[in-house]
């Protein structure tokens, strides 16, 4: 990458070390507002397209979850850049959920987005009481996710 290609990410970056906050309606139609959000951020985290690729589906697949399961109308997705990584947290007001249970056997409804998100991410954190789920994912910029889980 040339040099002031680095240098224009990296003030791009400085800008937006604050938070994004998106409040998404609880509809299948608002995943692709979320992913073009998470796709842009990527870019300007300095992520290629197969990392790009994977948060998408990430952020995918958590909305996804909660538009299925929490029956709440909203829910939010913050959007943070962090040096060398991107962090996404999906938070919603539902009903949570028993993590234990959710990592059970898929039916065939699905049920696979948490162990999708897992091997999408480096970290992946998910707090869920009765008055709301929280999950936090991070991303590390060129770090192989494969690499990160066997290591």
């Amino acid at each position: 990458m040339r040099r002031g290609a680095k240098e224009g990410i990296r003030a791009q970056q400085q800008r937006l070390s604050e938070p994004l906050s998106l409040r998404v309606p609880s509809n299948p139609e608002y995943v692709m507002l979320a992913r073009l959000v998470v796709s842009h951020v990527a870019r300007v985290a300095g992520f290629g397209p197969e990392e790009t690729y994977d948060l998408k589906l990430a952020v995918t697949e958590a909305a996804t979850n909660v538009i299925r399961h929490a029956a709440v109308d909203h829910f939010e997705i913050e959007y943070r850049i962090l040096p060398e990584a991107v962090q996404i947290t999906v938070t919603d007001a539902g009903g949570g959920f028993d993590i234990e249970e959710a990592g059970g056997s898929p039916d065939g409804y699905g049920g696979f987005g948490l162990a999708v998100i897992r091997h999408l991410v480096d970290e992946m954190v998910v707090d869920s009481a009765p008055d709301g789920t929280r999950l936090r994912m991070i991303r590390r910029r060129g770090a192989s996710v494969e690499e990160a889980s066997n290591g």
